[in-house]
């Protein structure tokens, strides 16, 4: 794990609000939607998709399900943006299965505390894939603070 700094980029597709409890049932499903509709995306710059999530407060969460682009790139028909800020993210590349991925965010949670470092509330996973290849994961956690705690 290490910190890197990110510009910013917008994801663009689908929302799912909900209590943590109810993600994994919900997220799966904006998933299979949102390939279903891919064509309409806006063309990824590694040709993956992306997932961020926003903590909003009591246990509830707003994830955008769908590519990540630039700030100025050109976003039309329906879809959800989540702006994701540029600056400090912790970052830890994930080759498990999908499944362990929050595993592996908790994990980057619990080394951003050890090190004395202020967990943002926001996350951004860039790696998934509408075929049934292998995936590979970049995970970051925003780091809201440019110092120590």
């Amino acid at each position: 794990m290490r910190i890197v700094s990110r510009e910013p980029v917008v994801v663009v597709g689908l929302p799912v609000v909900a209590p943590f409890q109810e993600l994994s049932r919900l997220v799966p499903t904006a998933w299979r939607q949102l390939f279903d509709r891919c064509a309409d995306l806006p063309p990824s710059a590694d040709g993956t998709f992306a997932e961020a999530s926003y903590h909003l407060g009591e246990g509830r969460y707003q994830e955008v399900v769908g590519v990540a682009v630039s700030p100025q790139a050109p976003i039309s028909g329906q879809w959800t943006t989540a702006h994701v800020p540029g600056g400090d993210w912790a970052y830890c590349r994930h080759t498990g299965p999908v499944a362990e991925i929050g595993d592996t965010f908790g994990a980057i949670e619990q080394w951003l505390r050890d090190q004395g470092r202020t967990v943002g509330g926001m996350k951004l996973d860039l790696g998934y894939r509408s075929d049934a290849q292998p995936q590979v994961h970049e995970l970051y956690v925003h780091v809201p603070d440019s110092g120590q705690a």
